[in-house]
């Protein structure tokens, strides 16, 4: 007798290392990445101010065109932990950082899931058919999104824990998740949601909801400890009913599709929506907050690419309990038990298919990176050595990516027209003219003419690459197969100026 539970102990433990064992190589494949989204430049150049000139930047500093009164940066407190990292840790301090952020978030959902009665087997399935999906919010590197994704998941956590067994003061919890989330990134307001459907849900159920609406009230409230009161929900109002069609990641599902950006994930995120409804939309009053948070999920992610993962955090922590109900069905089966030796390695044999498909090899790496790239076929590298050898110091209108690249790379000696900080900096007309300058609009001459320009950095072979050729008043100094710069032909080395 002892002999055979020695035995089934055995059998588990090694079941165990064997799954962990691949669900590292999982994660190394998943989220082990290198390049550096275009907004960490932004984030540096933010903190460095904030560190080394010893101030806290409330109007812009790095543009010469026409700015907002406050610029309310939803970041900041990102670029002021990220900074000192890069500082005395160099880009490992990045990168280490980042992966902690994901461990715990993985985490997080993983204890959420046993806290919810599923079993471990279907928790371990279901968060790596969900990271399949998630991945896409943690590249490139590094995004203040990530701590959107941990701070929705623990907040799913407190949630669950709080309702699980009327423990409501575990609620509590939200309100310093709040502080820091409104001060790291603007996806706080996702959090926000999220307590209004559990609300909504349970009160639709006959359960207990008054709970949610004092806890909703309280994190609204805490959000105003900000370096900006008021004024950052100002911002946030307008900032996500806003379009953004100059940005990719904002559009629909639907458009997106059609112009071939991020099928993949859409096929994922198509395949998530379908699984989740169907095991929950018939369920009954007993699902109905489940129901009405996967559905949010799926509505926001088809509203706007970007916000698929979302679905992937609700899917690991919802489906394994919709799933485990088969565990009875399956230890009724006594063939079904004798081989249940196979769920590690069918678990093996996912993960490494995961791993060789995502980084397109069939070599595994065995650990993660800890470096940072900037590769010129994305970064106008060229250009800006070019600036350096020649000293150039004026002001620069960039391609929209590269804004905040320069930020970080040339300020104080050169300011920018335009970056990805767009509407948090500048006024509606600003960016109109912008975006007609560079997509060669039928008043693109307004832009050029408008602003004290000295130089352009502008994608190669485009429409206003051709435009500015003809401009007799400016000369190409550099070009390669990414990008051309445009200076002007009376150009003299002088100190940006000043808006």
């Amino acid at each position: 007798m002892n002999d055979t539970i020695m035995k089934e102990k055995t059998f588990k433990y090694i079941n165990a290392c064997i799954i962990a064992v691949g669900f590292c190589f999982l994660f190394i494949g998943l989220f082990s990445h290198s390049l550096v989204d275009f907004d960490l430049w932004g984030y540096l150049a933010f903190g460095r101010v904030f560190w080394e000139n010893g101030y806290f930047p409330y109007q812009d500093v790095f543009a010469y065109t026409p700015t907002k009164p406050v610029w309310v940066y939803h970041e900041w407190l990102t670029g002021v932990i990220l900074y000192p990292l890069l500082k005395y840790l160099g880009p490992a301090g990045i990168q280490l950082l980042r992966y902690t952020l994901i461990v715990l978030t993985i985490y997080i959902m993983y204890r959420t899931v046993l806290q919810r009665g599923a079993t471990p087997v279907f928790a371990f399935l279901c968060i790596s058919l969900s990271l399949m999906l998630m991945r896409w919010g943690y590249v490139p590197v590094m995004r203040a999104q990530i701590f959107t994704y941990l701070f929705f998941t623990l907040s799913i956590y407190l949630i669950e824990i709080a309702r699980k067994d009327g423990r409501w003061f575990f609620l509590l919890g939200i309100i310093p998740v709040q502080l820091l989330w409104c001060n790291l990134h603007g996806g706080f307001v996702a959090g926000l949601g999220l307590i209004a459907l559990y609300a909504l849900g349970e009160g639709l159920s006959g359960k207990k909801f008054m709970p949610f609406v004092f806890i909703f009230i309280a994190a609204v409230l805490v959000t105003l400890v900000n370096p900006y009161g008021i004024d950052y929900w100002r911002y946030i109002i307008k900032a996500v009913t806003m379009p953004r069609p100059e940005i990719w990641e904002w559009l629909s599902v639907f458009d997106a599709w059609k112009i071939e950006f991020m099928r993949e994930p859409i096929i994922i995120f198509g395949a998530l929506s379908v699984a989740c409804l169907s095991s929950f939309l018939f369920r009954g009053k007993r699902h109905l907050t489940e129901t009405v948070i996967i559905a949010a999920a799926v509505f926001m992610g088809v509203k706007h690419v970007r916000h698929v993962v979302f679905l992937g955090v609700v899917f690991a922590v919802f489906m394994p309990g919709a799933l485990s109900g088969m565990r009875e069905f399956l230890k009724s089966r006594l063939v079904l038990q004798r081989i249940a030796w196979l769920t590690p390695i069918l678990l093996i044999v996912f993960y490494l298919s995961a791993n060789s498909l995502v980084k397109k090899t069939a070599f595994l790496d065995v650990l993660p990176t800890f470096s940072l790239s900037a590769p010129s076929n994305v970064f106008p590298t060229g250009a800006l050595k070019w600036l350096d050898e020649n000293s150039f110091e004026g002001n620069i209108a960039p391609s929209f990516p590269w804004g905040e690249y320069l930020i970080w790379s040339c300020y104080p000696r050169c300011k920018v027209a335009m970056d990805g900080r767009y509407e948090t900096v500048y006024p509606e007309h600003v960016q109109k003219e912008y975006f007609d300058f560079l997509r060669g609009g039928k008043d693109w001459r307004i832009f050029l003419r408008k602003y004290p320009h000295d130089a352009f950095l502008l994608p190669a072979k485009t429409k206003i690459h051709s435009l500015m050729i003809e401009e007799q008043a400016w000369k190409t100094v550099y070009s390669d197969d990414l990008c051309v710069l445009f200076v002007k032909k009376d150009y003299k080395k002088v100190k940006p100026q000043n808006k």
